[in-house]
């Protein structure tokens, strides 16, 4: 089964990462980082996300030496509106579509102390991250893929939405967990 190519930053080159290796910078990630992957409309087939969320029980999330560009992850989940790639994919939502957009990704938790993967502060914001006042500690990326075995799955409850100012979204929310496909990971997993 193929693997959900989404990637949030650079997807437009095709994963491309403009900054020099020698320019990037590690970054020891908090225990939990997180990945948002797009999961299709909100009225999409339950048989069709249960399919796709297969590819990241076998695979993981695949990065470089799958061919392709490498893991990308949010360091904190306080902030829906900053998370990548909602922050950038959201431009120009209203109020009622930008809430249903947040229910088109799912939220993979990645427990960083099961792989040993190194993480850098995100190439592509390397440069730019205070310009565009946000802090480049929460934009992550691991060149290597993301064994299946330190994944959980999760989808946005939003529980209160309203804008101030319409301009600044405030957004109470859990993460729910996806057991169906997390009890698949424990099992296969587990046990290997």
């Amino acid at each position: 089964m193929e693997s959900n190519k989404y990637c949030p930053i650079g997807r437009k080159k095709r994963h491309t990462i403009n900054t020099p290796k020698s320019e990037w910078k590690k970054y020891r990630p908090d225990r939990y980082v997180y990945h948002l992957n797009y999961i299709g409309k909100v009225n999409q087939s339950d048989e069709d996300k249960f399919l796709k969320r297969l590819s990241f029980v076998f695979d993981g999330i695949c990065g470089k030496d799958r061919g392709l560009g490498g893991v990308w992850a949010n360091n904190q989940i306080q902030n829906v509106t900053s998370l990548w790639p909602i922050c950038f994919d959201s431009f120009g939502l209203d109020n009622y579509e930008y809430l249903r957009f947040i229910y088109e990704f799912d939220v993979w938790r990645i427990d960083t102390s099961l792989i040993n993967n190194t993480w850098y502060l995100d190439p592509n914001l390397i440069n730019d991250a205070t310009a565009h006042g946000i802090y480049a500690t929460d934009y992550l990326y691991c060149e290597h893929t993301i064994h299946p075995s330190a994944l959980k799955l999760f989808t946005f409850d939003v529980r209160d939405f309203c804008f101030f100012n319409f301009e600044l979204p405030k957004i109470n929310f859990k993460l729910a967990p996806v057991d169906n496909i997390n009890r698949i990971i424990k099992n296969k997993w587990e046990t290997s």
